[in-house]
């Protein structure tokens, strides 16, 4: 599916047209079934109709229980990915007391820098100027690091590991960029669950039924059920957009936990 659908349409609204628009399809595919296979044609078929649509039904549930479940693990590692970036350079601070409060008051300061830019930038990933600020802090960060000369095995080891964290940020910043863009659904998947969503569909429409009904509530109670499968995956398709988005939570929170020990 296209980012715009999840970046800039509301999911109640994606939620509520999938929810009332499938059933309406499916309640309007009914009315042109029945005009041609009327109840009295249908119905002694209902035991061999059923059974290959329990057949169809049990496949259909396996194909989307496999996607949501793929496209939970997908957004838990976003949301993991996340939290080790925003902890990394953190840890760095209280270790940077080895060089005194001078030094480790800077290298404070800069992590704070850095991750505030990723905070304030957290839903324009792709533009350069996110790009510039977080390299320049980076650098800026490198520089210090760099400066500092080592005397004690403490500080070698500081230094050692700061460089260390410093490549990890870069990793972790690059990983954050592909994944915010990156559609968990391949086109081919899609294509499989929309297509295995038409059959399962069509094949619930040719049940007989004497209580017209009753059948119509049961083919509405079937479809919003599909319809909200479908809506789960849509969302969850990108773990940086709609309502199951990662959020800054993480970085927000170091920052807090940093300037609290200013």
């Amino acid at each position: 599916m296209e980012l715009w659908l999840v970046q800039d349409v509301p999911a109640w609204l994606v939620g509520t047209v999938l929810i009332l628009a499938l059933p309406a399809a499916t309640l309007g595919l009914d009315r042109l079934v029945r005009r041609t296979l009327p109840h009295s044609r249908l119905g002694p078929h209902n035991e061999v109709t059923g059974v290959i649509v329990s057949v169809v039904g049990v496949a259909y549930a396996i194909v989307i229980g496999l996607c949501v479940v793929s496209l939970w693990e997908g957004y838990t590692d976003a949301k993991d990915n996340s939290r080790d970036e925003a902890a990394n350079l953190a840890a760095l601070v209280p270790a940077g007391a080895v060089f005194g409060p001078a030094t480790q008051q800077r290298i404070t300061d800069e992590v704070v820098r850095y991750e505030t830019d990723i905070v304030t930038d957290w839903h324009t990933r792709r533009e350069q100027g996110p790009e510039r600020r977080r390299t320049a802090d980076l650098g800026e960060l490198t520089a210090t690091v760099g400066a500092l000369q080592a005397t004690t095995e403490a500080q070698r080891a500081f230094v050692l590991d700061a460089v260390t964290r410093i490549g990890q940020a870069e990793a972790y910043h690059h990983d954050s960029d592909a994944e915010a863009h990156d559609q968990r659904m391949s086109n081919v998947m899609w294509l499989g669950v929309l297509l295995s969503t038409a059959v399962i569909i069509a094949m619930s429409l040719f049940f007989g039924l004497d209580d017209n009904v009753l059948r119509r509530i049961l083919l509405v109670l079937c479809s919003a059920v599909i319809a909200t499968n479908l809506f789960l995956i849509i969302e969850m398709n990108y773990p940086y957009y709609g309502s199951f988005a990662v959020t800054p939570d993480a970085y927000e929170q170091v920052i807090a936990d940093l300037r609290a020990r200013r």
